[in-house]
């Protein structure tokens, strides 16, 4: 309001004097005119009338010359200002004021003018902004994008990392399990390639055995004293290891100190601090546990024990596949009901021991053994009672010979015994001692003491002049014939010189 003010403040006082100048002019060039005049000729009426009319035309020019002073100096610079203003306003900032002259007008034009450049240089900086500004908020998007993918490739990485290492370790265990079928050959390879690929301080394989219901350490490696280590059995329920293993729980201790239940291995084992017990489960069924320990507290992660677990439950199945084997190995060499060898067996085994003498030139004697009267004995007790009474021959028979010797059920009520390394004399006496045990053992059965159980024994040796193992077999049994013949409960060594009888009657 001020600079307008002052604009028709200044420009108002050019128009005043640029009139009072045309006016002074004006009446100069009257006075001019009228001085020529004769003084005779103007009366002073006259007079009156012609100042009148140069007066009302003084009048006229100022007001003219105002007129279009104003129009030319104020209404059209301004009009043009304030189009130019409210084009402006409007948001065109590319419009520009005209500058007709260097007066407040146009002064105040060519500021108008300077100061929309400035706005439209400010306008440019403001969208460069924004634009910069855009661009840094898509670098940022793009930048947390990228970094979500970094952490998401790194976390995959790492995933990638431990699967590997487990199919590494499950791989090679795999390679371990086919390589022994003997379950304590199998626990110490196993404790090999574990403690190789999972980076343990110790590690023990216990196995619960069927009879003595206790978990024995078949495997220990990584101790101070792995000897002492080994062969140790634990109750079920005794201690960490017992009680994982009564629950089917795998059982994590982080710090081992803090745990009264967590035995040491009866103080042998120094040191650990972290404890992982995982019991070795196959179809529901119990096979033993494995140990692992470390020195450090809580050095098992979360991971790392489930891939123990897998590693646990891959084992679980090479122990029972190595037991099943052996189970069906013992029942394709045993016989199903006494659980000594079966014939076939037998067969074997005298043909190793035959060839064997024969090598080294060393004895080997044979017995035949028979129940006598076990037909009689059947059908005064019953069959069940006949098959005890072969149960418990059996176990006296195993029991009080060697760990070389073999014996077998031969047939029926007929045991065979192989004696390596024996000659004829010591066989005899063999059979003599095996013969008075029989008539001296306890039956597990319910019968009568009446029952008395007694046999007869047929001893061969190997001689030089035999020609085969079947010679040695037929010998025998020549001679356990004539013990039967000869009244039974006794003993005979076969001697070519006597006759065999044809037939025994039962």
């Amino acid at each position: 309001m001020k600079t307008w003010a002052l604009i028709r403040e200044n420009v108002g006082l050019k128009i005043g004097v640029a009139t009072g100048i045309a006016i002074f002019l004006i009446v100069l060039l009257l006075v001019g005119i009228v001085a020529s005049i004769p003084v005779a000729l103007i009366s002073k009426f006259s007079l009156i009338k012609v100042l009148l009319v140069l007066a009302i035309l003084i009048a006229a020019f100022s007001a003219l010359v105002i007129t279009i002073s104003t129009n030319l100096l104020i209404q059209r610079p301004l009009t043009r200002l304030m189009a130019a203003i409210r084009r402006a306003e409007s948001g065109d900032l590319k419009v520009r004021a005209r500058v007709d002259s260097e007066d407040e007008i146009g002064q105040v034009a060519a500021q108008f003018n300077e100061m929309l450049g400035k706005v439209t240089s400010l306008e440019g900086m403001k969208l460069d902004a924004e634009r910069k500004l855009t661009v840094a908020h898509e670098e940022l998007k793009y930048k947390a994008v990228l970094e979500e993918k970094a952490n998401i490739i790194s976390s995959t990485n790492q995933k990638l990392e431990a699967t590997l290492k487990e199919l590494s370790i499950l791989y090679n265990i795999s390679q371990v399990m086919t390589a022994s079928i003997d379950p304590e050959e199998l626990c110490n390879l196993l404790g090999e390639v574990i403690t190789k690929n999972v980076g343990v301080m110790d590690f023990a394989i216990l196995l619960l055995d069927p009879e003595t219901r206790q978990l024995e350490v078949k495997a220990a490696l990584g101790f101070k004293r792995n000897d002492q280590i080994r062969g140790l059995a634990f109750e079920l329920g005794e201690g960490i290891t017992g009680k994982a293993v009564q629950n089917k729980a795998p059982t994590y201790i982080a710090d081992t100190s803090k745990d009264a239940n967590y035995l040491r291995y009866k103080g042998i084992q120094e040191e650990g601090k972290s404890f992982l017990c995982l019991p070795i489960v196959a179809k529901d069924r119990v096979l033993g546990a494995i140990n692992f320990s470390r020195a450090e507290v809580d050095a098992f992660g979360e991971g790392e024990i489930r891939m123990l677990a897998t590693v646990a439950a891959q084992v679980a199945i090479a122990m029972d596949n190595a037991r099943l084997y052996a189970e069906t190995k013992e029942l394709s060499l045993t016989d199903e009901l006494t659980r000594v060898y079966n014939r076939r067996h037998f067969q074997k085994m005298v043909e190793m021991e035959f060839k064997r003498a024969r090598r080294f030139k060393r004895p080997m004697s044979l017995l035949m053994i028979d129940v006598d009267h076990f037909k009689k004995f059947n059908d005064s007790f019953g069959h069940l009672e006949g098959d005890h009474l072969l149960v418990d021959l059996a176990k006296v028979l195993s029991d009080n010979l060697r760990e070389v010797d073999t014996i077998a059920r031969y047939g029926g009520e007929e045991f065979a015994v192989i004696l390596p390394n024996i000659p004829e004399e010591d066989a005899e006496q063999v059979g003599l001692k095996l013969r008075e045990l029989v008539q001296q053992m306890k039956l597990s059965t319910t019968l009568p003491k009446k029952a008395k159980v007694t046999v007869s024994v047929g001893v061969s040796t190997l001689h030089p002049e035999s020609d085969s193992i079947e010679d040695v077999l037929n010998h025998a049994d020549i001679a356990l014939y004539r013990a039967k013949s000869r009244g039974r409960n006794r003993v005979v060594v076969y001697q070519d010189s006597e006759v065999t009888p044809l037939r025994v009657v039962e």
